[in-house]
């Protein structure tokens, strides 16, 4: 599509030109997390992602503003993602709906963030509404959804995206999980058909070692962010981000 919206974090234009990359951040203690931040931050992502369910203390809002004030002070100019990635999406931890939408209404008034991670089909959860809240707080929401023990086929990956599109969101993010090459060609071409359908950047990925050319893949199929690693990696297939780097120049 022409017409194509970007997210503007910063100095970070998310659907426009080279795909982003993000580097996610997945200790467990306040040692950890701002090690890590470090480590990310001297690879010069364009993104920087706080996967707050790996932190202990994340139900302790003193400590995670602590611990938020000093990762962004170590980022700088970095944009930071919050993302709270559920259990049953493949994260480290169980959540309420309620919880859930407390905890992304907290980081989307911190003045730290930059976008929110919000998981777009949630069971139980009013996603939309979640969305609107989070936007009328003043930040962006990348509307997500995975399936970390499969590839649902063309039909239910379109259908997933539109659902995602219906919640106001900034940005649609897919990632799947393959079995075999084609699950990998699907997803390559669903993200290219809905890229061509929406004015919205997408984000995708075929996650695992198979699905490892969906990361750099972007330029062509439409999906404007990949994730990287600057050490401990927060889905599975993640390549270190200096080597995404090069070749995303390369192609």
């Amino acid at each position: 599509m022409n017409n194509k919206k970007t997210v503007v974090l910063k100095q970070t234009a998310l659907g426009d030109g080279v795909p982003k990359i993000c580097i996610p951040v997945t200790g467990v203690t306040e040692r950890e997390i701002l090690e890590q931040a470090r480590a990310a931050a001297a690879e010069k992502p364009d993104l920087l992602e706080w996967r707050a369910d790996f932190y202990e203390k994340t139900g302790e809002r003193k400590a995670a503003e602590k611990v938020l004030t000093a990762v962004s002070d170590i980022c700088g100019q970095i944009p930071i993602l919050f993302t709270f990635r559920s259990a049953a999406e493949g994260g480290n931890r169980a959540i309420s709906t309620e919880a859930y939408r407390e905890l992304n209404l907290w980081a989307a008034e911190r003045p730290e963030t930059d976008m929110i991670d919000v998981e777009g089909c949630m069971d139980g959860l009013d996603a939309e509404s979640l969305v609107a809240a989070v936007q009328k707080a003043g930040k962006p929401v990348a509307a997500s959804c995975h399936f970390f023990s499969r590839t649902p086929d063309r039909a239910e990956m379109l259908s997933v995206l539109e659902e995602l599109e219906r919640t106001g969101a900034d940005i649609l993010k897919l990632a799947v999980m393959p079995s075999c090459p084609g699950d990998v060609l699907a997803l390559l071409e669903v993200t290219a058909e809905m890229d061509g359908r929406t004015e919205r950047p997408l984000i995708t990925m075929s996650m695992g070692r198979l699905g490892a050319v969906s990361r750099v893949s972007g330029r062509l199929t439409g999906s404007a962010l990949t994730f990287g690693t600057a050490g401990a990696a927060s889905a599975p297939g993640q390549l270190p981000a200096a080597e995404l780097r090069r070749m995303l120049e390369l192609l």
